[in-house]
Order: structure tokens, then C-alpha cells, then sequence
């Protein structure tokens, strides 16, 4: 019989910070912009968060890391969506005569 993964147990306070870093990091997420809520995708972005913030609570990083280190992350993804979209530099440019 295979044994499943261990998971991490959290007690109330830890539970009440992670929800403490959970809120700031969103609120800080959509007012810089890089979250901009529509109807559809409010519950996708709430989760990744969330999943986020858990995944690295029991790292032993301070509450400011965890906080410095989701909104980087969520940061870096945004950036490279957009540049993602872009067109390159090669295919808008015109040729010289």
C-alpha cells in the first residue's frame, strides 16, 4: 500500500496569519494593477493565492518574505504575460527604403 503525503497542519494562529497574508498580498495585487478583476476569473485568482500562501507557510520564512516573495512572483507572471502578447520589435517594424 503506498502511503500518501504528509501534509502540513496548521494551528489557529498560523491559520490567522496566513489569512492575514493572504488579504494583503491580494489587496496589494489589484490595486498595483496586476490583478484586474472580472467576474469570471475572481475565484481563480483568490485560489492561486491562497494556494500559494500555503505552500510556502511552513517554509520558515518570516511573514514579510512570504508576502516579498508572492508579490514578486505574481509580479514576474504578470510581466511575462504581457510581453507574451506584444508583438516583437521584428514583425512591427517597417523596412527602411
Amino acid at each position: 500500500m503506498a502511503s500518501r503525503p504528509l501534509r502540513a497542519a496548521f494551528n489557529p494562529e498560523a491559520l490567522a496569519v496566513c489569512d492575514q497574508i493572504f488579504e494583503e498580498v491580494l489587496k496589494e495585487l489589484l490595486e498595483g494593477g496586476v490583478f484586474v478583476p472580472s467576474v469570471s476569473d475572481v475565484s481563480r485568482m483568490r485560489t492561486r493565492v491562497a494556494q500559494k500562501v500555503l505552500a510556502v507557510a511552513s517554509s520558515g520564512w518570516t511573514d514579510i518574505q512570504i508576502k516579498q516573495l508572492l508579490l514578486r512572483t505574481f509580479r514576474n507572471e504578470a510581466n511575462c504575460r504581457q510581453r507574451a502578447s506584444r508583438p516583437s520589435l521584428e514583425s512591427t517594424s517597417s523596412p527602411l527604403s
